[in-house]
């Protein structure tokens, strides 16, 4: 049977490969002149710059691993550990481990009370009914009360286990605030956290897309080939890119929710249509700034996020010294730092104001360079993440349901923004064509 997959990213990388896989002929198209969507890496000089995606998180994204295992390319994964530091408000300074939970019971702020709250907390949330999937929005959809982070993690941890531990790590990871958050994805994170081990492929993430495709048998593979409209053809779809239309008995639609509804508006119900067009998405920053010569190369963390007791919205969640994440992104001697804004103030914030504050949070934090940066590039994206708020995840595993009969929805906005969200999804969606069409 013939198949088409529209969009290149983790997702639809995915989906073809479990296509092809089955003896399929498939068909992706990709907007983009590379697959990897949210993934990928582009090239400025001799630097190797990740558009987004930093990397991958080994025991907790188990279909990433496992298809990763199937084509052979789990031993080329470049385990990194991640050494990190909360950077306080007064320019003090706690390490902690981004994979070791228990190493932020050791911040000097955290009272004997604070510490025993945690470990108790942590107790009840490790016995706790939760998603067995974290990217399964089914699953998830289960465990949603309607209750935000926040709300749940000042109750249950205290205000400033709240503040040097929950915050900083999801204003590092979601760049939003975590009262914009729903709780079943965070906490079954947190019930498998023992499990995690980060890695990135030699080229970044985006190599688990370009891998996928390089698997693919019977692929044919348009890129910088926008899909301008689809529309039912008798028992099958007909797709039109770039003048030429392309014949399929069954779809994965793997693009972003907005670009799903623009795509399928006129054969899918308008309630299913607005809950694509609904899907939260939010406004999201980074910054990379690269220097032919390592200015800081014996810094003692990989990852710095700041932190502060009681101080209102930050711009900056996060910045990460990216030749200790991906060695071959930058030059020899050289050093990349990425500095990952948050939301809310990305609102009042020109792109040239963006840039200004990234450059002063990297002098204050790591020294200023003697020598000027080789680039400084700044990615702003209107919808660059999408989040999970209190609903969301019912709301959207509903339309699998509402759908025409071979047409398949995949992305990670079914969960939370991630690659194994992604490739989980595409997978499925995948799966669930062939077991339409048995």
């Amino acid at each position: 049977m013939k198949f088409i997959v529209i969009g290149g990213g983790p997702a639809g990388c995915a989906a073809a490969y479990t296509l092809t896989k089955q003896g399929h002929e498939v068909i992706l198209f990709e907007a983009d002149d590379a697959v990897g969507g949210r993934t990928r890496q582009i090239q400025i000089g001799n630097f190797s710059v990740g558009v987004g995606a930093l990397f991958l998180m080994g025991g907790i994204y188990p279909r990433t691993t496992a298809l990763l295992k199937e084509m052979g390319r789990e031993g080329d994964l470049i385990p990194w550990g991640g050494a990190s530091e909360l950077m306080d408000k007064d320019n003090s300074r706690y390490p902690v481990s981004f994979v070791d939970l228990a190493s932020y019971l050791k911040i000097p702020k955290l009272t004997f009370g604070d510490r025993v709250k945690i470990v108790l907390a942590g107790l009840k949330v490790f016995f706790s009914p939760g998603a067995k999937n974290p990217f399964d929005g089914e699953d998830l959809a289960r465990y949603d009360r309607g209750e935000d982070l926040e709300t749940w993690s000042r109750k249950n941890l205290g205000d400033r286990p709240y503040e040097y531990i929950i915050r900083p790590l999801f204003d590092f990871l979601y760049a939003v605030p975590p009262s914009w958050l729903s709780t079943p994805f965070p906490i079954a994170i947190i019930q498998q956290a023992l499990k995690m081990k980060l890695s990135v492929p030699p080229k970044g993430p985006g190599q688990v897309s370009e891998w996928l495709v390089e698997s693919s048998k019977n692929l044919k593979l348009y890129l910088s080939t926008p899909v301008e409209k689809i529309r039912q053809a008798g028992a099958g779809f007909e797709v039109e890119a770039k003048g030429e239309t392309y014949c399929a008995d069954g779809l994965v639609v793997a693009t972003e929710a907005y670009t799903a509804a623009e795509l399928m508006k006129d054969f899918i119900s308008a309630d299913s249509c607005r809950k694509l067009q609904d899907a939260p998405y939010t406004d999201y920053a980074h910054v990379q700034i690269g220097y032919d010569k390592n200015p800081w190369p014996d810094y003692p963390a990989d990852i710095v996020m700041p932190v502060g007791y009681g101080e209102g919205p930050r711009s900056v969640g996060a910045m990460v010294l990216q030749s200790r994440r991906q060695p071959d992104a930058v030059p020899l001697g050289g050093e990349m730092v990425g500095v990952y804004f948050t939301t809310p103030p990305l609102e009042h914030m020109s792109d040239e104001d963006i840039i200004q504050d990234a450059l002063a949070y990297v002098h204050r934090t790591f020294g200023k360079p003697e020598a000027e940066p080789a680039f400084i590039k700044l990615f702003h994206y209107n919808k660059g993440l999408n989040i999970a708020k209190p609903g969301a995840y019912s709301m959207l595993d509903g339309l699998r349901t509402e759908l025409p009969k071979k047409v398949f929805l995949a992305g990670d906005y079914f969960s939370q923004a991630g690659v194994e969200a992604a490739v989980f999804s595409g997978e499925r969606a995948a799966n669930q064509l062939l077991k339409s069409l048995a």
